[in-house]
């Protein structure tokens, strides 16, 4: 059983394209996967259609994801705490643009996230508006709340979010996007075994790959399981 904690909607020509994703599950035996969609609408529109797309399919799990630069970030960040049908949050301050430890008003919406048991996802790995120490600064500040950072720093700072993962009992990490086997072998060998787990970053990476990836590494089954299914269910109460 898989589960896939961080994967997307396709959005063009101002239609979410749900079938692909859909089929992708099918095809490589994904039971629950986590959907957002990165577009250009306001935050509390696109969180409205998450929240009515995953309304309709009982492996779909909503996230909603944040800009707070958006005028309707607030709004959408209330509505998400509230809805049964967004199970976490996410954050890409290098999509988005800002500096997360400079970014003002993500105080605010992290006290309002606090008060759920909902984790939030962070882009870290490119460039400097997406530092592991950046979002550590918030994680520190909100203990209570699980932070996932995505993609285990990438290329730029896969060592690094090791690093700061291991320091951080609230802060994950997640797999998508990331292929240096070193990488990969620090956090198996560094990290408790529960803070790792799959992402796919579907459709913009294969999911094969996000898969694949693990054959290298001669895991055992039962440390796998924590990966591509234990712990993520443990996150997100499923």
């Amino acid at each position: 059983m898989y589960i896939d904690i961080h994967s997307y909607i396709k959005f063009n020509n101002g239609q979410y394209n749900l079938l692909p994703l859909l089929n992708d599950m099918k095809k490589y035996n994904i039971d629950y996967r986590v959907v957002g969609s990165l577009n250009n609408l306001s935050n509390i529109e696109n969180t409205k259609n998450i929240i009515n797309i995953v309304n309709k399919h009982d492996n779909l799990l909503g996230c909603a994801i944040i800009n707070p630069k958006d005028p309707s970030c607030i709004d959408s960040v209330k509505l998400a705490c509230t809805n049964k049908n967004i199970s976490m949050f996410e954050f890409n301050s290098f999509e988005h643009g800002y500096y997360p430890d400079l970014q003002y008003n993500l105080n605010e919406i992290l006290s309002i996230i606090e008060t759920t048991n909902k984790p939030v996802k962070v882009f870290v790995g490119i460039g400097a508006r997406s530092i592991p120490q950046q979002w550590e600064f918030w994680a520190k500040k909100y203990p209570k709340i699980k932070f996932i950072f995505l993609h285990m720093g990438c290329f730029d700072y896969g060592y690094t979010c090791i690093d700061v993962a291991s320091r951080n009992k609230n802060i994950f990490i997640e797999t998508s996007n990331q292929y240096e086997l070193q990488i990969l072998r620090k956090s198996i060998n560094t990290l408790d075994s529960h803070k790792i787990l799959f992402g796919s970053m579907y459709p913009y990476r294969l999911t094969s790959t996000g898969l694949k990836i693990f054959d290298m590494l001669n895991l055992k089954k039962q440390y796998l399981n924590l990966i591509f299914n234990h712990n993520a269910r443990s996150i997100l109460k499923i």
